[in-house]
């Protein structure tokens, strides 16, 4: 199994309530509190999914059962496996989660690109952003927004400080063969890549040049381990 992967899995809103609740029990008690919270089902599935998605890529890759398996977190809020060497981050929009995997700090963003105010870009993005985004030909503004956003938010999530770090403090400048990112705040030099899929833009954050870009899909059948 590689070391750095991607994965994803489409949540499905037809979950039978059994199917869920049985689901829950795999997971933290953390993270079954918070999906009682949620006012969406779809909110809690993310949740579910991507908790779930973890806990099978650990029982794969380290040969462990599921109720060994501790997920806490740190003084700033990031969670890490105990006793691991591994990091992780999920992210989840539409009807996508993913989960990044990795030996070193990692990020991950996803968004479905549909339409959206750009003049939002004007608030949260730095100027140079700005400008580069109407730079664009019409039909490519859009895309270009979320390419943005979403290595703006796997910067965020790789730094492990979410959102204290104001989105206009760091700039990107993307194209089809580059992305830079300039900070002169914290002088930290990651690696960045994007993927398009489906409609959806991900974009991952990681200190390993050649992480890979490769998903691989994770149905909820393979996630019912021990239920």
């Amino acid at each position: 199994m590689c070391k750095n992967r991607i994965y994803l899995s489409q949540i499905d809103l037809t979950l039978s309530q059994d199917t869920y609740d049985g689901l829950l029990q795999i997971i933290s008690a953390q993270n079954r509190e918070r999906c009682t919270r949620f006012r969406l089902k779809k909110d809690a599935l993310c949740t579910l999914y991507g908790e779930l998605m973890l806990r099978n890529v650990l029982i794969q890759r380290f040969s462990l059962k599921n109720e060994d398996i501790e997920i806490l977190r740190r003084d700033d809020g990031k969670p890490y496996v105990k006793g691991l060497p591994i990091h992780f981050n999920i992210s989840h929009s539409g009807e996508f989660v993913v989960c990044a995997v990795s030996e070193q700090e990692v990020g991950i963003d996803i968004e479905r690109i549909k339409e959206v105010d750009l003049n939002i870009a004007r608030r949260f993005f730095c100027k140079s952003e700005y400008e580069d985004l109407l730079a664009q030909i019409a039909d490519k503004q859009l895309d270009y927004f979320f390419s943005i956003w979403t290595l703006k938010e796997s910067y965020m999530k790789w730094l492990g400080s979410g959102m204290e770090i104001p989105l206009d403090s760091f700039c990107f400048k993307a194209s089809d063969s580059s992305i830079c990112l300039t900070d002169i705040n914290r002088g930290v030099k990651p690696f960045f890549k994007q993927i398009s899929f489906e409609g959806y833009r991900i974009s991952i954050c990681s200190t390993i040049e050649n992480f890979s870009t490769e998903i691989e899909k994770v149905s909820v059948d393979e996630m019912k381990f021990g239920y």
